[in-house]
Formats: C-alpha cells, structure tokens, sequence
C-alpha cells in the first residue's frame, strides 16, 4: 500500500488531484441518476464542468496552504451565471451543488479510510475545509442566480424597450440589406441595358456583338441568383419555411454534396477537400442542411481565388455535430459598412481540462465581430440565408476570420431532434 510521505492534508490534495477526472464523471452520473436535474442533459462534458474544475483547483490549494489561485465565491457566481444561461431553475442548481459537494465528502472519508493518520487535527480541518468550499460554492452560485432573477423580475421594461430597439435595428439593417441589393440589380441591369442598346448599332463587328452577348448572359446569371436568394430570404422572414425532420446519414449527404461541387472547384484552380465518417446517424431536415451547407460552399468558391476549401464534418458530443466550411481566401473585413451583414459570432469554447487550465480566450470573452464583404452577387444575402437557417434547424453559427488567410464558417446542429 502506497504510504504518503508529506503531510496528511498536502498528500490529501495530491490525492484528490490524481482523482480529478473520476470526481467529475461521478458528479455528472449523480445529476443524470437524479430526477431533479433535467437542464444538465443538454449540456456537454465541458459545459457541464464549467468552473467546477477552477473551484477544486482553488481547494487544493488551501490543503496545500499554498496562496489561492483564485476565489471560490466569484468562480461559484460564474457557474451561477452560466447555469441561469443554460436555462436551469434554482432547484437544478442546488442539487448539482449538493451532488458535487456529496463527492467531495465520499472522497474524503474514503482516503482517511485508505490513509488514517493520528493528527485527528488533520482530518477535522480537512472537513472544515471542505465546508468552507460548500458554503462559497453554493453562496456563490445561490446569490448570482437571485440576483439575475431579481434583476428580471424588475427590469421588464427596459428588455422590452431593448426588444424594441433591436426590432428597429433589425429593421433598419433589413432597409440596408435591401437597398444594397436593389442598388447591385439596378446595377446588373444597368449593364444588360447598356450591353443590348450597344448591340443595335450597326458598326458593332461579330467579336464584339459576341462579347456584348456573354456580357448579357453573366449578368442575367446575376440578376437570377440574387432574385432567388431575395425569395428565398423573404419566405424564411415571413416564417414560411418549415423542417422535415427525419433520421438520415450526414456522412453521405454531405460527402455527395461537395463531390457536386468539384468540377466547379477544378475549373477556379481550387482545392476542394472533404473530411468526416462516412456513417454520421443525425434527426434534422437533410434539404435545410444542405442548403445551409450550399451556400457557405457557394460562398467560398466565390471569393477564393487561390488554394483550397475544406469542408469537415464530426460528432462533436452525444448531443451535437458539427460541420465547418474553411477557406483561403481574402478573409472578412473587420469594419461593418452599411447594408453587410454583420455579426456578433466569435466562438467563446469552454475550457476543456479537468484541472481547470487558465484559457485566456475563455476569460476574457471578447466579442470578435466580423462583417461579410460587399458583393455584386449579393453574399450579404446568401449569408442572411444561412442565418436564418441556422435558426430554423436551432443551429448556431460561428464564424473565425484573418485578414489574408481565410475565413472559417462552424455550424453546430443538433444530434437528435427535442420536443419543445
């Protein structure tokens, strides 16, 4: 039997380090077993962990009586604040407290059990440790989400009045959209009038009534796609669109789609790579999916001169997959001219380690806020397309650009399809 060598309470921390991983996955089998937790099944491994590895880290520290790297009470606040984003009820968030407090006790009775020592000093302050730990963590969190509820319950007004005031953004945006798009058809029929009145002239020789002609045929080309997104936008605005949901084989569907799309890639010089499993069971509507995925491949056909485009697809949990359109191309501009769409959509991952690694991105939270590049082909469209979309299929959209190295588009859908 292994014998610890330093003291009770710093061989007590190694030995709740060494059995982090195992603490974790009891605390979410005990919130699964338990009837009370319903929210929790929604979320992945690293949205369930959230601060809690912060909070065992900070723990550890104090057995160690190391200087805290951290402050129980703000951790528990945030895991509060992420809990009531996650739409738990208060109930939900008490009992994942207590569970996780309930193994933290059960590993150290069955550590004195394994180690027993006479400085009873040692054990009792231990207990006493893990009490403070209680009581900041279910303080912390307790206090965060009543203050959130209390801040809801007597500040209706001002969400509506910012309700209101991002209709009319939405709305003034929508102007924007629609005028930008107007200005590129009256444009492109600009072209096709001048092109058709230069044909008439009698001295126009063969070469140039032929150039006029693929002139014409480019810009009628144009001036369909653009009404047919327009259509298309309008009936996702109007709620017109609905889901078929049904189990299918994403690996298949979407293997085939890029294949389609591969003579098109060949002709620009382009590399078009896909990559994901061939089986991917998933519940959604395969058209909505396919289109979403059309028109970010569009898109990046589109604007990539050079290089390549990849598209990939994975099972990113028990509960969502993922598919994500990268490419080479110019990037998106950061400033947002009017009448682009604009969007708010920079990832913010959860911190995926066990022990509760500082994520600098994850702490910060900084919005990245990226703009789509006005076309003459109307990409501000295509794009509000795949928005609304993604809405409709209860996706979510992210998107990563730089500036000369290209632009990735991150689609996370649903593995089976809920009820509401």
């Amino acid at each position: 039997m292994y014998t610890p060598v330093e003291s009770p309470l710093v061989s007590l921390a190694n030995y709740l380090a060494a059995r982090r991983e195992a603490i974790l996955n009891n605390w979410r089998t005990a919130c699964q077993n338990d009837p009370a937790c319903n929210t929790m099944a929604n979320l992945s491994r690293e949205e369930f962990n959230n601060k809690v590895p912060f909070m065992l880290n900070v723990l550890e520290d104090r057995l160690r009586h190391l200087p805290l790297n951290g402050d129980i009470k703000v951790l528990a606040e945030e895991h509060g604040l992420h809990r009531w984003q996650k739409a738990y009820i208060l109930e939900e968030l008490l009992v994942e407290i207590h569970h996780i407090n309930q193994m933290m006790l059960n590993e150290l009775r069955q550590y004195w059990k394994l180690y027993p020592t006479p400085e009873t000093e040692r054990i009792s302050e231990s207990y006493e440790y893990l009490s403070w730990f209680y009581t900041l963590s279910i303080n912390g969190s307790v206090e965060q989400y009543t203050d959130l509820q209390r801040i809801d319950a007597s500040s209706r007004a001002q969400f509506l009045q910012g309700a209101l005031n991002d209709l009319n953004e939405m709305t003034r945006q929508r102007g924007d959209l629609l005028r930008t798009a107007s200005h590129d058809l009256r444009g492109s029929f600009g072209v096709i009038q001048g092109a058709t009145s230069y044909l008439n002239l009698v001295e126009a020789d063969e070469p140039e009534r032929k150039q006029m002609l693929e002139m014409i045929n480019r810009n009628l080309t144009t001036v369909r796609e653009m009404v047919i997104q327009l259509m298309d936008l309008a009936r996702l605005e109007a709620g017109q669109e609905s889901v078929a949901i049904r189990s299918f084989n994403a690996g298949e569907l979407l293997r085939s789609l890029i294949e389609s799309y591969q003579p098109l890639a060949t002709q620009k010089g382009l590399v078009l790579q896909a990559d994901g499993p061939s089986d991917l069971e998933v519940e959604s509507d395969p058209l909505q999916v396919q289109r979403v995925v059309q028109n970010l491949v569009l898109n990046a056909l589109k604007h990539t001169d050079s290089g390549w485009i990849s598209v990939s697809w994975a099972r990113e949990s028990d509960f969502r997959w993922l598919i994500s359109v990268q490419d080479s191309g110019p990037g998106l501009p950061g400033n947002q001219d009017a009448g682009s769409l604009s969007q708010a959509l920079a990832p913010t991952p959860e911190s995926a380690a066990a022990f509760g690694f500082p994520n600098a991105e994850e702490n910060a939270r900084e919005e990245a806020v990226v703009q789509a590049p006005k076309s003459s082909k109307g990409e501000g469209i295509g794009l509000s397309i795949v928005k609304r979309l993604c809405e409709l299929l209860r996706a979510s959209l992210e998107i990563e650009t730089k500036t000369g190295e290209g632009t990735l588009f991150r689609v996370r859908l649903l593995m089976r399809w809920t009820t509401d």
